[in-house]
């Protein structure tokens, strides 16, 4: 396991210049037309038409270019995180993912990330140390050269219970770990992403903010503080590249929910929320892996701000 800084393997992403484009699309034309438009004005023309296909190939070919470095998933070793991981690992992203006291977890994971041909590392942290989290997003940095995405996945882990239930403490404890960690993160974050000149937030939420649930505020309260945190960053810092967005979780058969669907809710309640989600069944991991991943992408390179839920239509 690597919990420091060191050399990468990961080459820094070959590109294609204007100049390169033009040269080759120049070349290209002579070979199909040989004959036509001779002469000045013709070689003229030739270069005119060389400078489109070029402009026009820098343009489709900008998306591979641009984004280069690691992901970094904090949380990396819980069901969803892991899921995240291996969703950027297939497609060849170098990976950075955080764990609170789960080593043997984390190894597993990274010795996965590795079977998936892609470079990983793994880092102990508490993510209620701001300190510690500005010092991992900048051996990140160092390891792969940039971070190009940062995802809040993780979260304390707590029992449902209505708010009459709830003691002062365990209200404050969630708060402490769930905000104040996605703040510390993302806070860190935005220094590197600075630096670089952009970067994308994405923040794991829940789908109880847009259908308040009974019992499970301890989820709830703190995402609509994070989800607020996202939306502002996304208003504040879209000029600096920066793009912030939430993914909100339906019911996903994957981490903490798993157990619960798996050991603690009796059959007829998870029927029933089955039954009251219209695509009849619980979300996976890679369906939310899948979802990060597209707004970590140049495909959402104009989204940010937004709160994608996923969710099989529960929130409707």
């Amino acid at each position: 396991m690597d919990h420091g800084v060191g050399p990468t393997s990961e080459k820094p992403v070959a590109s294609i210049t204007t100049n390169d484009a033009i040269i080759n699309a120049y070349c290209a034309i002579r070979e199909s037309f040989p004959s036509a438009l001779p002469g000045r004005c013709g070689q003229r023309c030739i270069l005119v038409l060389g400078c489109d296909l070029a402009r026009g190939f820098e343009m489709a070919t900008a998306n591979d270019n641009k984004v280069a470095g690691a992901v970094l998933i904090a949380g990396g070793s819980g069901g969803v995180g892991e899921a995240i991981c291996l969703e950027f690992a297939r497609r060849g992203t170098p990976i950075a993912f955080t764990y609170h006291r789960n080593r043997s977890k984390a190894d597993s994971l990274e010795k996965k990330l590795s079977a998936e041909g892609g470079a990983a590392a793994a880092y102990q942290l508490d993510l209620t140390d701001a300190d510690a989290t500005n010092a991992v997003l900048d051996a990140a940095a160092a390891r792969f050269g940039a971070v190009h995405s940062v995802i809040y996945a993780a979260g304390p882990a707590f029992e449902m219970a209505y708010v009459s239930k709830l003691t002062p403490k365990t209200w404050a404890d969630v708060f402490a770990v769930d905000v104040n960690g996605c703040f510390n993160l993302f806070s860190a974050a935005l220094q590197v992403f600075r630096r670089q000149k952009g970067g994308n937030l994405v923040a794991l939420s829940t789908c109880a903010l847009r259908r308040p649930p009974k019992a499970d505020v301890l989820s709830a309260a703190p995402k609509a503080a994070i989800d607020m945190l996202t939306r502002t960053i996304a208003k504040e810092e879209g000029r600096n590249g920066i793009r912030a967005n939430t993914v909100e979780l339906g019911f996903i058969a994957a981490g903490m929910a798993a157990r619960h669907i798996e050991h603690v809710w009796s059959p007829e309640l998870v029927e029933g929320i089955k039954k009251d989600t219209p695509l009849r069944r619980f979300g996976r991991g890679e369906d939310i892996a899948k979802a990060v991943a597209f707004l970590c992408s140049d495909d959402a390179s104009f989204i940010t701000g937004q709160a994608l839920a996923v969710d099989g239509g529960f929130s409707l």
